[in-house]
């Protein structure tokens, strides 16, 4: 007995020198202060503006992608292509489900046993929400060197570039994300006593800046070197094609170039698309690396807290924004959607009209039934 109490108390020495700062005994004073007030203020809305977002984009992400699946099956000769975009929607719909059910349970259930430690690792870390919207990053870049490969190395592509390796790039999104977060949410990551404490068992704090440090490297600032490099190479060069083009068209030639034409238009809508979905990545994700390279090197505080939130508020709009740009930019979603408003209305209309045909029906009954008995 004495040997079991002995154990656990060098595990609590163990926690305890790993986690010098978790002494919940001795900052109860920090809740009275204004700092800390106002990002706990902040925490209780920010979770319930997340669910409310993310209903909204789980709604739209399913709708555009049924539109995605549609044209893909319509469009064989896009689907590899579609096949792409289609994955990177799907993995924002599963983001937003992720992100609602993450926050939904928040610290609600009792985290007790190996479900309680479960619960902590996958969805109090957060982890459970990263590994799709990371994913969802490595896709987008994989999708980007496609278009790349496509338009500035169209033969090279055209003889090369498998179908395999498109399916190889969208399982290697998924086994990565997965490998990137879960090994560490699980390593560095404690419940005691009822409390989730998470991403705090670190060898040294420097290991951890350093794993800040290369997330941010990875999934932000590799990406975006990828979308500058590419889409300048790919505007550059379909821009040139469009100049040939229309010296070709001078010359009487409209009629060899008129199915051309069609086809880099396509390439260019659906490249247009894409910046876009980069730019919007960019523009949302910026905040929550900054903020991160601002707290490893400055005092943890309420006010710096309190910014946390809006970064992550932000990471989490961009997976509500994409299903709307495919909407309004990609010329076969907005096709497919059109078609399906169409048939709604038509559904909405043919009721109508049968009520009204029986009423009309009826009325002329009535009317030669009275006919007759006069």
């Amino acid at each position: 007995m004495s040997t079991e109490n002995s154990t656990d108390d060098q595990a609590d020495s163990n926690i305890t020198k790993l986690v010098p700062e978790l002494d919940f005994t001795t900052k109860t004073a920090e809740l009275y202060d204004p700092a800390w007030q106002l990002a706990i203020t902040v925490e209780f809305y920010f979770q319930y503006a997340v669910i409310a977002i993310e209903i909204v984009g789980m709604a739209a992400n399913a709708l555009v992608l049924y539109a995605l699946i549609d044209y893909s099956v319509r469009e064989a000769k896009k689907r590899a292509i579609n096949l792409l975009i289609s994955h990177q929607n799907l993995l924002d719909l599963i983001s937003c489900i992720m992100l609602v059910v993450t926050y939904a349970i928040g610290y609600r259930i009792e985290m007790t046993g190996a479900l309680g430690y479960f619960i902590c690792t996958i969805f109090i870390t957060e982890a459970a929400m990263y590994i799709f919207m990371f994913a969802s990053v490595i896709n987008l870049a994989i999708l980007t060197i496609e278009r790349y490969l496509k338009v500035v190395h169209p033969f090279w592509s055209k003889k090369h570039l498998k179908r395999w390796m498109i399916y190889a790039g969208m399982a290697f999104a998924w086994i990565a994300s997965i490998l990137h977060i879960l090994p560490t949410a699980f390593a560095t990551t404690i419940l005691k006593d009822g409390v989730c404490m998470f991403y705090v068992l670190w060898e040294s704090e420097a290991a951890g800046m350093a794993f800040d440090a290369y997330l941010n490297s990875f999934f932000f600032l590799l990406p975006l070197v990828i979308f500058i490099y590419c889409y300048g190479r790919i505007v550059v060069v379909m821009r040139g094609q469009m100049r040939v083009m229309a010296a070709h068209n001078t010359e009487g030639h409209a009629q060899m170039n008129a199915s051309q034409m069609q086809s880099k238009r396509v390439k260019w809508n659906i490249t247009k698309t894409m910046i876009i979905v980069s730019a919007a990545f960019v523009i949302c994700w910026f905040p929550n690396n900054i903020y991160f390279v601002v707290a490893n090197n400055t005092a943890k505080t309420g006010y710096l807290y309190s910014g946390y939130y809006f970064t992550v508020f932000m990471a989490c709009l961009n997976t509500c924004m994409n299903p709307f740009i495919y909407a309004l930019k990609h010329e076969g979603v907005k096709e497919r959607l059109a078609h399906l408003m169409t048939r709604l209305r038509c559904k909405k209309v043919m009721p109508a009209v049968a009520t009204s045909s029986s009423v009309n029906s009826s009325r002329t009954k009535q009317t030669t039934a009275d006919a007759a008995r006069q």
